[in-house]
């Protein structure tokens, strides 16, 4: 029997897999950080306090665990892996200020589980006032598979994020730090930019991990502000729907992509029996409306969306908002 007051070291881990039955799953991006020095360098690096609440996702073992439970005032941390999971509960189960919560941390790729929402929610709603204006501190090994959709999902999601400490493999830093007309700048890039102030802490290498990954890694830190743009969007929803326009697919243009807010599965169905001379019409005069707002914003119309910086972006969603709201396409086909 394994204490597990120990290192979690790579010969430790080994060991005790085989003595549990546990088999990684490649799936799950199952890559533990066995560096103990690496670990201290996070803990250093996320500067708890005893008044900070902490989010934890792909805890594994408890390694990063428990250090932040010594640190901080409540630490809730995520597993999906069942077997893994019976590990950790027994890793911290002298700690009484730890949730550990089985499941993965999506309930789809574009919301986190409700199980973690409702359970830091709760929480915060019964804490003093400054616990609630801090926020919540996401200090993570994340798991590289789901890297992008949670690293969105936090910034737009319920929960008050504070700040994120992440371990994140070297494609996807390259793209948080991505400057625009670049072969890495995408929605990504662009959310981290909206949202975030972020630094690259430190380049680690395949080694600090078990098993050892096939990509070299970095522990970035992002300080989160969500109203660091908030004064200059004047149609959150408009944004949003201008940005997944403009990347649903980087080889067309961006006036080929736009065209598929006006024209998208919704508006066809509203289109339904239209007369064909009438959908080009309106078709054309979506087209040409388009063409002059991109015109005015200083955008070529054959251009792509990754040559668009935010400050761009916002100009033009902010031109979407004032000139084509009014556009009916029910007009078409009652006419």
């Amino acid at each position: 029997m394994f204490s597990l007051n120990v290192p979690h070291t790579k010969s430790m881990l080994r060991a005790l897999f085989a003595e549990r039955g546990v088999h990684l799953k490649r799936r799950w991006g199952q890559n533990f950080l066995i560096d103990q020095n690496i670990l201290q360098f996070i803990l250093k690096s996320s500067d708890l306090n005893c008044d900070d609440i902490v989010l934890e996702i792909g805890a594994g073992t408890g390694s990063l665990t428990r250090m932040l439970a010594e640190k901080a005032r409540y630490v809730f941390a995520v597993e999906i892996d069942h077997k893994i999971f019976e590990i950790l509960t027994e890793t911290m189960r002298d700690f009484n200020n730890v949730s550990l919560i089985n499941c993965d941390i999506l309930k789809s790729k574009h919301h986190i589980h409700p199980d973690v929402v409702e359970n830091i929610t709760r929480y915060l709603e019964s804490s003093d006032s400054d616990s609630k204006r801090n926020g919540v501190k996401v200090v993570s090994n994340l798991p590289y598979y789901i890297s992008t959709p949670v690293i969105i999902d936090l910034l737009l999601g319920e929960i008050p994020i504070n700040s994120m400490i992440l371990t994140l493999q070297k494609d996807v830093t390259n793209r948080l730090i991505a400057r625009p007309a670049t072969k890495d700048f995408g929605r990504l890039s662009i959310f981290t930019k909206l949202y975030t102030n972020v630094r690259v802490l430190k380049k680690l290498p395949p080694d600090v991990f078990w098993p050892a990954p096939q990509i070299d890694s970095a522990i970035v830190k992002m300080e989160v502000d969500l109203s660091k743009y908030s004064a200059e969007i004047r149609d959150s929803r408009r944004f949003s729907a201008v940005l997944n326009a403009i990347y649903v697919s980087r080889r067309k243009t961006i006036l080929n992509n736009l065209l598929s807010l006006y024209f998208g599965s919704d508006e066809k169905k509203a289109l339904k029996g239209a007369n064909p001379a009438d959908m080009r019409e309106l078709h054309d005069e979506v087209r040409k409306g388009l063409i002059n707002i991109l015109l005015r914003v200083g955008i070529d119309p054959g251009s792509r969306g990754e040559e668009l910086d935010v400050e761009k972006l916002i100009e033009l969603s902010n031109e979407l908002s004032d000139d084509m709201r009014n556009i009916n396409l029910d007009n078409i086909v009652h006419k």
